[in-house]
């Protein structure tokens, strides 16, 4: 019985997270294409303003952008920052959110970051909608959805948004066990599979109808699957080569991780700062006033990066790329500390390139031939992104699936290893985990310092029977403590199997009591409210 049951909820989980692919596939993708259209636009912009009237149409512009986001952040106050905290948090249940409010807020809170030049990307947002989507459609599903269903679909629209973003598929994935949830189950894994493909097609599909086949080509689909062509990776023509490339990670591993160490806790200490301000405009104006008098001074710099990359690459100058490094490096740290809307994948693969870049002219002045300065750059690129979002698997994929080669995979995998060492050393807070506990603490769900204890039993129809404790998606900061079985007391551990009938005690830490009560019904019917023990930290 409990093995029909199961079935029918993997079923369902598996045409909702197709459903959910192919409308992130649509959204993503007409979302990818204005963004596109807005950043063109941008460039333009600033690269004409070299008279006065276009320099005062330039500054009313940004200025009017920073005005609408601050009153688009009052009305929608989870629209801030990055997309990827806001997916996290609604699909570990720690946040609840309005999805189709919040996934327009986010859109358009992009648009007008991409428009006034901000050196955020396209990315965070898309992953943001992506899991917002999977949300709609849990609750358009069935109106009594559970949250742990929910949920599930949160984390497959999610990895489709990454993954349409990137067009790479095994990165979303990854990014869904190693990142969303952290942990590793069936059901994340067949949510996350059964939506990104679907979405992946889909966009494709919509670029090809729309006449898009120049940005098809860009990406790769006609060249196989990469969206940096300008990263190709070189092949080593001896073993000398390679070796002095695996040499070339360690160092570049421990100069990414110290990097992205100082990344983090320069976002970290701005948005302490930023948060202070409690007008939305005046907290905003400091990172368009910053992206504005740069956008003016030396255009290059604006926009998420991949464009300023690709210039560097093909142009390289050493005191350039420092002066970029630089400037990159402190504009992304306020625009993401004040709060702007806009994601920082790409900008932060644009900071790792520009270290990388560095790190090739002076290998290629060492002795190191100037064919393989792709293939450190891609390294650093990884390393970077590895030290500061603490996804070591993800990092990797995606060095595979954007650069559509094998032959960097040991080098890169080294200078990952290294940066994620000495990164979790420093005992540095991962970017996300960071930024979703603050939109945590800024969200509507009020965050209580409570303990509860709940006992209740495993009822006949319940979504958990038959399953192994692992394998569910219990609500945020609880534990199985006790499992009673007839007249048996089994120390329950991931491996145990739920059966109905089964008593069991869970324990949940720092919660919000009636969030978690709500959660939890859906997974036993609890025995007596007397038995649920409440203490204030």
């Amino acid at each position: 019985m409990n093995k029909a049951k199961n079935n029918t909820r993997t079923l369902k989980l598996l045409l909702c997270g197709c459903a959910t692919g192919i409308a992130c596939g649509v959204v993503i993708s007409l979302f990818l294409v204005c963004a596109r259209i807005v950043i063109s636009f941008a460039f333009g912009m600033y690269r004409n303003a070299n008279f006065a009237l276009a320099i005062v149409c330039v500054i009313f512009l940004v200025l009017t952008c920073c005005l609408i986001m601050a009153v688009l952040q009052t009305l929608v106050p989870s629209s801030r920052g990055s997309g990827i905290p806001l997916a996290e948090g609604c699909a570990r249940g720690i946040l609840k959110v309005k999805w189709l409010r919040t996934a327009a807020a986010l859109i358009a809170g992009s648009l007008l970051s991409f428009l006034s030049g901000m050196p955020l990307g396209s990315e965070g947002p898309s992953i943001g909608v992506g899991g917002l989507i999977g949300d709609g459609i849990g609750k358009a599903a069935n109106k009594s959805a559970s949250s742990e269903f929910r949920r599930y679909l949160i984390t497959g629209g999610s990895s489709a948004g990454l993954a349409v973003a990137f067009n790479a598929p095994l990165t979303g994935v990854a990014f869904a066990l190693e990142e969303t949830h952290r942990r590793f189950s069936p059901n994340i894994l067949l949510a996350a599979f059964s939506a990104v493909i679907p979405a992946i097609l889909t966009s494709q599909l919509l670029y090809w109808g729309l006449g898009q086949s120049a940005y098809l080509h860009s990406i790769g689909v006609r060249e196989g699957f990469t969206v940096l062509p300008f990263l190709a990776q070189t092949a080593y023509g001896s073993v000398g080569a390679f070796f002095s490339v695996c040499l070339i990670a360690v160092i570049c591993g421990a100069l990414c991780a110290a990097l992205g160490v100082a990344f983090n806790r320069v976002i970290a200490l701005l948005g302490k700062l930023f948060s202070r301000i409690k007008s939305n405009a005046l907290r905003l104006l400091p990172a368009f006033v910053l992206t504005l008098v740069c956008g003016l001074i030396l255009y290059k710099t604006i926009g998420s990066g991949e464009a300023m990359l690709d210039g560097v690459i093909e142009h390289p100058v050493l005191w350039l790329m420092f002066v970029l490094l630089l400037v990159r490096f402190v504009i992304t740290a306020v625009a993401s500390g004040s709060g702007a809307t806009g994601g920082l994948f790409i900008p932060m693969i644009a900071i790792g390139g520009l270290i990388g870049a560095i790190a090739a002219d002076v290998s290629k002045r060492c002795g190191l031939d100037s064919t393989y300065a792709p293939n450190v750059i891609m390294l650093c690129v990884s390393a970077y992104f590895a030290a500061s979002v603490r996804a070591p698997i993800s990092a990797i994929a995606m060095s595979v699936e954007l650069t559509a080669s094998f032959a960097n995979l040991l080098p890169c995998a080294i200078a990952v290893a290294v940066a994620t060492a000495v990164a979790g050393i420093t005992r540095t807070e991962p970017l996300y985990e960071r930024m979703m506990r603050d939109l945590q603490h800024n969200a509507s769900l009020p965050v209580t310092a409570k303990n509860l204890t709940v006992r209740g039993v495993i009822a006949e129809n319940s979504m958990i029977s038959g399953k192994l404790i692992r394998d569910i998606l219990w609500p945020y900061n609880a534990l199985v403590t006790e499992l009673e079985r007839g007249d048996r007391d089994i120390v329950p551990d991931g491996e145990t199997e739920l059966m109905d009938g089964d008593i069991l005690t869970v324990r949940a830490e720092l919660v919000d009591p009636q969030y978690f009560m709500e959660t939890i019904t859906d997974y036993i019917k609890l025995i007596d409210s007397e038995t649920c023990k409440q203490q204030s930290e």
